[in-house]
């Protein structure tokens, strides 16, 4: 499923101040995922969509890197034609000039840094956040197929943490195509500058660094599994909390509450065990890291010092060699911590998320076959007791009758296998039918509805425009007080799942938006139960008159929807029909 180029939902802010504009339709996709890809695999998939924003930036970050490299030489440049013959008795008229031009050419060095490292940093950045976004949707689209997921829906928190977390870090493997072939050029042309000043300090840095590379590589490898084990543990516990705060009410209601503290402190100290151990290896590996390439560069400076002392090399050479020394630090570091921990990130988000991506989905969402427009629908359980419900009928069922949370979730077809009724739609099982039609032809609006952040007359209209049809589907719903109630009527913003409504305005505006899509058949799980008896009674009857020609399901025990069904199925009637 490709993003929607004139979908409404891409609406976003233009004309930053940045040198990038945000474009005007969401990005093509880029990035090839294979069912037989690697996290490596992924991962240059994810460098290889960068394209030329990659190679540009990079090539701009090599110009910085080299401009960098190339100050301490200018600066050590400087000081010997500008500073040194005045000390020998040169007149100071003289030696301006020479150390005017040194003193320009390192003004210009800084000149190109900047603006190479601006640009190429911005440059690099773009890519970095078009591929997250990219991964993410993509994520977000596996998430929401209507196949769902073999063995059942997954943990809330857990999904969202593959869907930005993992799917962030696994992007950072740009990081690894932009930034190290700059660290590494100057490296190079350190080696090479230091070779000029004397044979000796380049033959140091060329046999040093590579062995300080390869040192810290082997000293990286124990963190990579311990990252793994660090980003399972806290996906485990944000998942878990995820689900404790969307089920608090209920976990309330039966003063479960330390039960589930208690559970969640388990998972929470799990996932900080991990974190620690991690986050110690990653500490050490800084550390020994830190050590190490301070002791390089006191070696390389110690050597200039020695070539000093002995006529080898001038002042200005010594200067530039520790200058030189100094400034090898931060891309010896870079490279070496990015490539142990960033590398260990990286490819255990990678294969997360294609784990995810490319998980098997619930067999009983595998159906291909078409979903007819009023279709017969039949339950049946598994005592061969069964409800049958024909086109355009408005049955209620009382809870006791049915078990309202299986058979809500086995219309969804997110019901685990051998729990579910075993339901037809003329005939034919559920669960061979295309589900993309089955949730197009079945609206299942649940117990608990949530609403977006968003006005009262955008959750109802969604995608649409059509304000008229909305208007009504919110007077069906007895939604007509709240015009008068809220400040701005129904373009008043409610807040994240309408926490600004009461328990009934929520349940009247859920319900309203399930009335807007008229679905041809339509399943409500206890609409009402938070609104007034009166107000109650006048929404079935509205209800009823709404849904005339359409298959309508009411699954509650209040005596106002019993009252105006076509058939009412109570404890007396249970699966009979």
């Amino acid at each position: 499923m490709s993003p929607n180029p004139n979908s409404q939902a891409w609406n976003p802010p233009r004309h930053l101040p940045v040198f990038f504009d945000v474009p005007s339709a969401p990005p093509k996709q880029r990035i090839t995922i294979r069912e037989d890809m690697s996290p490596v695999s992924l991962a240059a998939s994810i460098v290889r969509s960068a394209g030329w924003h990659a190679v540009l930036g990079c090539l701009l970050l090599v110009v910085f890197n080299i401009a960098t490299t190339l100050v301490p030489l200018a600066l050590g440049a400087a000081i010997d034609q500008g500073i040194g013959p005045v000390t020998t008795g040169t007149p100071a008229g003289d030696a301006v000039g020479g150390f005017a031009i040194w003193m320009s050419v390192i003004a210009g060095l800084y000149v190109v840094m900047n603006l190479t490292y601006r640009f190429g940093g911005r440059i690099g950045w773009y890519s970095v956040q078009r591929a997250q976004y990219e991964l993410s949707a993509r994520v977000v689209e596996r998430i929401l197929d209507v196949r769902g997921t073999a063995g059942g829906p997954q943990l809330p928190g857990r999904l969202l943490s593959v869907a930005t977390s993992d799917s962030e870090r696994t992007c950072a493997a740009l990081y690894f195509a932009i930034y190290p072939l700059g660290n590494l050029v100057a490296i190079v042309v350190a080696a090479v500058s230091l070779f000029v000043i004397h044979p000796i300090l380049g033959i140091t840095v060329v046999v040093g660094a590579p062995l300080l590379l390869v040192l810290m590589a082997l000293a990286a490898r124990p963190l990579r599994a311990r990252t793994e084990r660090e980003q399972e543990a806290i996906a485990d516990a944000a998942g878990t909390a995820a689900d404790l705060v969307s089920g608090y009410r209920v976990i309330a209601g039966i003063h479960a509450q330390r039960a589930a503290a208690g559970h969640y402190r388990g998972v929470s100290r799990s996932a900080l065990r991990g974190t620690l151990a991690s986050n110690t290896a990653e500490g050490a590996l800084v550390g020994v890291n830190a050590t190490l390439t301070a002791l390089f560069a006191g070696i390389v400076t110690v050597v200039a010092a020695l070539l000093t002392f002995d006529g080898s090399i001038s002042v200005g050479g010594l200067i530039a060699a520790a200058a030189m020394a100094q400034m090898l630090l931060d891309p010896l570091k870079i490279l070496i911590e990015e490539a142990a921990t960033l590398g260990a990130e990286v490819l255990a988000s990678a294969r997360r998320v294609l784990n995810l991506l490319f998980s098997e989905p619930n067999p009983d969402a595998l159906g291909t076959a078409p979903v007819a427009p009023t279709p017969h629908l039949r339950i049946e359980s598994p005592n061969g007791n069964s409800i049958d419900i024909g086109p355009g009928e408005f049955v209620v069922i009382d809870p006791t009758a049915v078990d309202a949370d299986v058979l809500t979730a086995a219309l969804t077809i997110t019901a685990r296998a051998g729990t579910a009724p075993h339901i037809t739609l003329d005939g034919r099982p559920l669960r061979e039918h295309d589900p993309t039609e089955v949730r197009r032809t079945i609206l299942v609006a649940p117990h608990r509805a949530d609403l977006l952040e968003d006005t009262v007359l955008a959750n109802v209209l969604h995608d649409s425009d059509d304000v008229s049809r909305a208007r009504a589907a919110l007077d069906s719903a007895c939604c007509g007080s709240l015009e008068h109630e809220l400040p701005l009527g129904y373009d008043t913003s409610i807040g994240d799942g309408g926490r600004t409504l009461s328990g009934g305005q929520r349940q009247r505006v859920a319900l309203a938006r399930a009335l807007f899509r008229e679905p041809p058949v339509l399943v409500l799980h206890d609409p009402t139960n938070s609104v007034d008896s009166a107000t109650e009674f006048d929404i079935a009857h509205r209800l009823r008159s709404a849904r005339s020609g359409f298959t309508t399901v009411v699954i509650t025990s209040s005596p106002a929807f019993h009252a105006v069904a076509e058939r009412s199925i109570g404890r007396n009637e249970v699966m009979q029909s």
